[in-house]
């Protein structure tokens, strides 16, 4: 390359930079702006309401830490997987939005419906700050709404029961006869994450496996809150699936509960679904606070849980996670089948 070539290219490129830091920080500016505006709206509103599918000591937590940052008041109500989407639903068919917003796994088919209905705003169009800045991850943004957790599925046991080489590591694990009778299994029906987890077992180990499951004289239970305090109560050895926070919520009360994650595994995802702006009674709270938990601050308070994994540190997922695929309700009824639920 000549002198003169090189001189260009170099006048070529501190052009570019000249124009391009300047409108970067405008750009900044204006996501500042916007946010300082969000915040204002907010306090006026004075709180937000939403229902929770996560733990109760994580909703209490997160909630916590943002009236402390931003002096909005906040409440929630707890509810277990598809209950959540259905009340929503409910209310909004009866055209009373007692929510802000929702937190629940598998929410893209149910809030991309919601979405055609005015239910629901995407949120990938809902102007978040942490969204347009660039500091929440593109990739965790399904468009309709926002994966703001992975809690990988794993296997949990009664410590008392089991242990040593008796501890199960992965899933075929639990075909071991020492288990038959000694396996608890929440209704896969009651939250649509199980479908996720089962779908995936599925894929991988086929139906032979769901059978060979089910012909171990499996414990059923009605959801994963009464299979769990089953098993620290000593009513079965293993419980599968099982996500990390369940097991810590009962553990730390003294049951003697473990979990062991098997690298072949997919999660909870958990999505953050935001009331269409023109249906909630505190929309700039809701947005607000879907900001804070996208950014790196709010999903560290968030996933403080051991088990629970933000979106800003995916290392510590399985070495073989799969996400949960778009046809796992869809084999509900065959998984269910399988597992022998009636």
């Amino acid at each position: 390359m000549s002198d003169t070539s090189m001189k260009r290219l170099l006048c070529s490129a501190l052009c570019v930079t000249a124009f391009a830091i300047p409108g970067l920080a405008l750009a900044q500016a204006n996501v500042q702006a916007d946010l300082d505006a969000l915040i204002k709206a907010a306090k006026a509103e004075g709180e937000v309401n939403f229902y929770s599918g996560v733990t109760e000591n994580v909703a209490k937590r997160t909630g916590d830490a943002f009236l402390a940052k931003y002096g909005v008041k906040y409440s929630f109500i707890r509810l277990a997987g598809v209950q959540t989407e259905r009340r929503f639903g409910a209310e909004a068919e009866a055209g009373t939005f007692a929510v802000d917003f929702y937190m629940v796994a598998t929410a893209v088919p149910f809030a991309e419906d919601a979405i055609k209905k005015g239910w629901v705003e995407p949120i990938a169009q809902a102007g978040i700050p942490a969204i347009r800045s660039g500091e929440f991850p593109a990739r965790f943004v399904t468009g309709s709404t926002a994966i703001v957790q992975v809690a990988p599925w794993g296997i949990s046991y009664n410590t008392e029961k089991v242990k040593g080489a008796d501890i199960p590591k992965d899933w075929p694990d639990l075909l071991n006869p020492k288990f038959k009778g000694q396996i608890l299994i929440p209704d896969p029906r009651s939250s649509n994450s199980y479908s996720d987890q089962w779908g995936v077992i599925l894929d991988k180990y086929g139906e032979e496996f769901l059978v060979k499951l089910r012909e171990s004289n499996l414990r059923q239970y009605p959801s994963g809150v009464p299979s769990t305090n089953a098993l620290g109560a000593g009513e079965g050895a293993v419980q599968a699936p099982a996500v990390a926070a369940q097991i810590s919520a009962t553990s730390s009360k003294g049951a003697p509960l473990g979990l062991v994650i098997p690298a072949y595994a997919t999660g909870v995802e958990m999505q953050i679904v935001l009331t269409n702006r023109s249906k909630a009674k505190h929309a700039a709270a809701a947005r607000l606070f879907a900001h804070y938990i996208m950014t790196a601050e709010g999903n560290k308070v968030f996933n403080s849980e051991p088990g629970s994994i933000s979106v800003f540190d995916t290392a510590t997922l399985p070495k073989q996670y799969v996400s949960p695929k778009r046809d796992a309700l869809a084999r509900r009824d065959l998984i269910t089948k399988l597992l022998g639920f009636q």
